[in-house]
């Protein structure tokens, strides 16, 4: 029975290497969350389909394509069923989880990206009003609920201005035209928060997205 579970599909993105840090952890997670999900006697009771995983080039040209091949392949207008997108990318200071609330129509790179783009204060999208765009989870809800469950997390307004705000204005501004939602994930270091647990933590917080959005 647990198998015929309606499920809610789930697109999920990493990010490469980039500014000096070669090895990106987003990276791993998505490509290990399969077959650590396969090891979970309750994986056929979980709520979530991953339905398509990316690692991306650290570059707004690569951002730029992936989303765009989201929009031509994956979403449609006419679904209210569409994927829910998640993002992953790694912040080398970062103590806990950090869900992101916003998108800022800003990019402020600190380093070149990975094609040699580097824009100061620039707009991402120059014909959009918006200061930003906002996910519609319940963020401080599920800070509250995976505290609970004894991992480190917390909420955030602030993801930088890097590729990490990029990817998430954009994908969230993608999301509200097709009628789904979208949501960044900072991740630390494997040194900070080993892997094992961070994939555990990744089940959880897919559970709950799909949980909420299948109400």
């Amino acid at each position: 029975m647990g198998s015929n579970l309606i499920k809610k599909k789930i697109i999920l993105s990493g990010f490469g290497k980039f500014c000096g840090v070669e090895d990106n952890p987003s990276s791993h997670l998505v490509r290990d969350i399969e077959n650590y999900i396969n090891t979970l006697e309750n994986k056929n009771e979980l709520k979530f389909e991953i339905v398509k995983k990316d690692i991306i080039e650290v570059s707004a040209e690569a951002t730029n394509h992936y989303l765009k091949t989201l929009e031509n392949v994956n979403l449609n207008k006419d679904n209210n069923q569409n994927p829910f997108l998640l993002h992953l990318g790694v912040s080398s200071s970062e103590l806990s989880n950090r869900l992101e609330m916003y998108g800022w129509n800003m990019a402020d790179f600190r380093c070149k990206d990975e094609r040699g783009w580097m824009p100061s204060k620039e707009l991402i999208d120059q014909d959009d009003s918006n200061e930003k765009y906002e996910t519609q989870l319940p963020i401080l809800e599920f800070t509250n609920q995976l505290s609970s469950l004894n991992y480190k997390v917390k909420e955030s307004d602030d993801p930088g201005r890097f590729l990490c705000n990029y990817i998430y204005f954009l994908s969230l501004k993608l999301s509200k035209q097709y009628k789904t939602d979208s949501l960044f994930l900072h991740i630390p270091e494997f040194k900070t928060i080993d892997k094992n647990s961070q994939l555990k933590f990744l089940v959880d917080l897919m559970n709950l997205i799909a949980v909420e959005k299948l109400k």
